[in-house]
């Protein structure tokens, strides 16, 4: 929070230990509740002076006002766009998280993991906003934050070109919480550009201050496939990626459609009885919606043929929805690494419990005292952020930089 408002807001929620979901730190000082109220008392739809609709929110070099990227950008509410629009129709699922124009497969990745759980989902994505009950054009979101929770209010104006949305959008054309939630996290870094390049774990922990743990997928540790199988049944969050050597690979596509240096949510994993041996499992998502795995155990492979007919028709869904399943042994040599957030800090490769506890200070940080090393390099995308890390049964160490 750069604002002076923000930051007296801050200092006093700390102060009464706000830090909550119940009690969140309003963003900026904006009272959501409140400025809903004025709008329907005044019959106009809010507009958000903090994050206006111009050039400045869409970003700054590549989105930037002179940006070709940008040119014929028409800021649009919901209800000009469909006669019918709604909050969350049916659910949030995986299905809502669509790629746009904008390199955040990330932040996506990350969205689409939230989906898993609806507990995580609705701490991030209140679920009490409409756009038929008290609309007044402002939504808001709830987004963790150096220690507590933040509430981020938005009006529902979003970039549109030709009539259609610019950027993250739903596969079902009248649900837009997925693309607000989107500008909210692009109001909380300062522009939808900011959100192009980025770790999954930091959405991940931004929409749980949890714990992040990193695997190196070729050198995987004993064990992986049910660290992963007690992560899912956990709510834990997952994502995965595959390395590249040089940025000229990025987004290359190879030969059976795995997208290198892309963010992939992890959805699940199974074991089947497959010509009378176990075969491991996991199931896969991309974000843009499409562009899936086409080998071993994709959809319409011959492996399913081979698998009991129940069990085929429970996991084998034919559709070009972005999700996939492929063996976990292919897994492991198609894919370079995997991120795991999780709400404790237990171990995910033991069954044993253990007692933690947090101490939050608030202060400055220093060197070799409170941060010992930074999570992000220094070409960082912009917003990136230290993280927390905590030790059983001792107080926080903090891992930043100074």
């Amino acid at each position: 929070m750069a604002a002076p408002a923000a930051q007296v807001s801050r200092q006093r929620a700390a102060a009464e230990r706000l830090g909550s979901n119940q009690k969140v730190v309003k963003y900026l000082g904006q009272d959501f509740e409140m400025l809903r109220q004025q709008c329907l008392d005044s019959g106009v739809l809010f507009k958000d002076p903090e994050f206006p609709a111009c050039p400045s929110a869409l970003g700054y070099k590549d989105l930037g006002p002179r940006s070709p990227q940008t040119q014929g950008v028409v800021w649009k509410r919901p209800p000009e766009l469909c006669p019918s629009p709604q909050f969350i129709a049916g659910g949030a699922t995986r299905a809502d998280i669509c790629q746009g124009g904008l390199g955040d497969c990330w932040l996506l990745a990350a969205i689409a993991s939230l989906t898993l759980n609806e507990e995580l989902l609705h701490r991030v994505v209140p679920r009490d906003q409409s756009f038929q009950e008290s609309y007044a054009g402002i939504f808001r979101f709830q987004f963790w934050q150096r220690g507590e929770w933040v509430q981020v209010v938005v009006d529902d104006r979003l970039p549109t070109r030709d009539g259609q949305l610019l950027f993250l959008r739903s596969a079902e054309g009248s649900e837009f919480w997925s693309a607000l939630l989107e500008k909210a996290y692009a109001k909380l870094l300062g522009s939808y550009e900011a959100l192009a390049g980025g770790s999954t774990v930091e959405g991940f922990e931004d929409f749980t201050g949890g714990i992040s743990e990193f695997f190196d997928l070729k050198k995987p540790p004993t064990g992986l496939f049910q660290i992963i199988r007690k992560a899912l049944r956990a709510g834990s969050l997952l994502a995965c990626s595959i390395d590249v050597s040089s940025a000229a690979e990025v987004e290359d596509i190879t030969r059976q459609k795995l997208v290198k240096s892309h963010a992939y949510s992890v959805t699940g994993v199974e074991e089947v009885d497959f010509r009378g041996r176990p075969e491991k499992l996991i199931r896969l998502r991309n974000p843009w919606g499409e562009v899936e795995w086409t080998g071993a155990w994709s959809d319409n492979a011959p492996e399913w043929n081979d698998v009991d007919p129940r069990k085929k028709e429970e996991l084998d869904k034919k559709a070009e929805d972005g999700e996939f399943w492929m063996s976990f042994s292919e897994f492991l040599r198609q894919f370079s690494r995997l991120e795991i957030c999780r709400w404790s800090p237990d171990s995910l490769s033991s069954e044993e419990a253990h007692k933690w506890d947090l101490v939050l200070s608030n202060g400055r940080w220093a060197r070799s005292s409170t941060a010992n090393g930074c999570q992000n390099p220094p070409a960082a995308a912009p917003g990136s952020k230290p993280r927390v890390w905590l030790s059983p049964g001792a107080p926080a160490w903090a891992r930043g930089c100074p």
